[in-house]
């Protein structure tokens, strides 16, 4: 099978080999065995080109037989090259192999030519987190209720993973809730306001805990690359508070 695919890992396999997880367009997460050139030429697959590759066998594993780059070397250095780490750890982690998922290697190559674009690079990372969720079929609904009904700009409401979003009157929950928002703020993360600091910062905090929950505990190691900062804004019994500025 021939295939449209970029390199999102590499790791060395035997002495003369390396295994080499690709994102297809044709099939999705797909790992394969790939031998090196002769040792004067061994050349190891470069991140962030597309490549087209030829793959075989019937097993989850594919031996590459062949890989010939269609772009022009291009490289991502400081901040743009740790958010592709980071896009790479999770996509390995996340997706199932071999299965095809056409819109998410077009949202990664919409990701790829974004961070060689130069623009702001936390508003890039949050869509990207995004449409990723919701192709895994996960997605984050802050467009209503968890019971669908309209949200009032003016209320708070409490998020919970399970039941979504729930009108908050002051009582303390049961169950505490991931964070607190207000009806507006909810409102302009779905409608993709990414340049509201307000709506970033809220995505930063729940996307982590949706991405935590999704590995289920499997530690994302391309964090400790990217900028640290704890939340500083209001809490509410201890938990981050989103409302309109």
């Amino acid at each position: 099978m021939r295939a449209s695919a970029y390199v999102i890992h590499t790791r060395p396999f035997q002495d003369s080999k390396i295994l080499v997880d690709l994102l297809s367009l044709e099939q999705g997460l797909v790992r394969g065995v790939w031998r090196l050139p002769k040792k004067e030429a061994r050349v190891i697959p470069g991140p962030f080109l597309c490549f087209e590759v030829e793959l075989t066998g019937r097993g989850e594993l594919k031996t590459l037989k062949s890989m010939e780059s269609l772009q022009r070397q291009r490289s991502l250095e400081g901040m743009p090259l740790y958010a592709a780490l980071y896009a790479h750890e999770i996509l390995s982690k996340l997706l199932p192999l071999n299965l095809p998922l056409s819109d998410v290697y077009y949202l990664y190559q919409w990701l790829i030519e974004n961070l060689h674009s130069g623009v702001a690079i936390a508003p890039l990372l949050r869509r990207f987190e995004v449409g990723l969720f919701s192709e895994l079929g996960s997605a984050i609904n802050l467009s209503a209720t968890g019971r669908g009904e309209p949200l009032d700009p003016k209320q708070l409401y409490q998020f919970h993973e399970k039941f979504g979003l729930r009108p908050y009157f002051g009582d303390i929950p049961k169950l505490t809730p991931l964070l607190f928002v207000e009806g507006k703020v909810a409102l302009d993360y779905h409608a993709g306001h990414w340049s509201d600091k307000q709506v970033l910062s809220l995505a930063k905090e729940l996307h982590r805990a949706w991405l935590d929950s999704l590995l289920n505990g499997k530690p994302v190691n391309a964090r400790r690359l990217l900028p640290k900062q704890l939340f500083q804004g209001e809490r509410l019994l201890g938990v981050p508070i989103f409302r309109a500025i």
